[in-house]
Formats: structure tokens, sequence, C-alpha cells
């Protein structure tokens, strides 16, 4: 009896594990994916080691309407959901058009929390081995860089690759 319950208890942690990897890893493999125009943020954290730390022009810029500083009403949405809605644009890339606090019906939208004046999606950091995490700092410094996301339905978004852009012989480098 002991040992079928101790059993049962590792293959619920077993189980366990491989339903959080599942759930992590489900945007890359059944999300939608799309390009969004990044930039570099900051690229190493002593503590968690080589990472290239984006920025995409509404992540991390969440901010309540300028006119009410009330800070209860910030500690009030602290923890909420968010929601960032994305616009396609002619050239295939997305872009940011709303916030939302209510999830969207339809189209593409990534899901995120408030954190008192940010909105975290969880797309804003992409781990890499130390030698190429330097290397795309480097890159993104000196050209337009553009990061493949996989989308799922409920919002939820993962980091497949960044993309570097660099420039055709003749053009200039940084828009």
């Amino acid at each position: 009896m002991k040992l079928k319950l101790i059993f049962a208890a590792a293959v619920f942690q077993i189980l366990a594990v491989i339903a959080m990897l599942a759930y992590a890893y489900a945007p890359i493999y059944f999300g939608k994916e799309i390009l969004l125009q990044t930039t570099l943020h900051d690229p190493r954290d002593m503590f968690r080691g080589d990472y290239v730390r984006l920025s995409y022009g509404f992540a991390g810029v969440y901010e309540l309407d300028k006119r009410d500083s009330n800070l209860s009403k910030r500690q009030q949405l602290h923890g909420s959901k968010i929601y960032a809605i994305l616009k396609q644009d002619k050239d295939g890339k997305y872009k940011f058009d709303k916030y939302s606090f209510e999830r969207p019906s339809g189209g593409t939208f990534l899901a995120g929390r408030v954190d008192y004046n940010t909105a975290n999606f969880g797309i804003e950091a992409f781990f890499m081995p130390p030698k190429s995490a330097k290397q795309m700092e480097r890159d993104m410094m000196e050209f337009n860089a553009t990061a493949v996301i996989s989308v799922m339905d409920n919002g939820k978004a993962r980091i497949k690759d960044i993309v570097i852009e660099k420039p055709k012989v003749g053009e200039s480098s940084k828009r």
C-alpha cells in the first residue's frame, strides 16, 4: 500500500512537470506566427544569465490616463489581465492598436498582466547562449530587428526567434 502511494506521488509529480512544459511551449506548436518590430532594451542580467531584453513600443509602457495619478486606482489594477490588440500593416508585420481589459472576441491580441504602470506579456526576454546574446546585442544596436512570435487564440505568446534586418548595399542601417 505504501509503495503504491509513493509510486502514485512520483507519477503525479512527473505529469505535473510535463503539463507545465506543455503549457509553456503550446504557443510555439499551436500558435499563429506573427512578426513584431522590436528594439533592444537590456541585454544581460547578473543573476539569470545572458538573454536579449526586448521592447515593442507597447509592452512595459502601459500608462493610466495621465490626468489621473491616483495611486489607489493603479493598485486596484495591479495583477489584472490586460490585452494588447494588434493590427497587421501592409508589410505583414503587426503593430499595437490599443489596450483592452476585456478579452477581444476575435483578431490577434496578446494577453498580459498589469504591474502598476507596466503591462507584461511574457515576450519581453529571449534567452540565448552567452556568445549569441552578445552578438545579438551588437547587431540590434546597429540594425532593425523583428521578433517572430507565436500567439495562440487565447493571447498567450512565446518568442520563436529574432531576425536582424541587415540592409542591402546602399541602404542606411537604422530607420
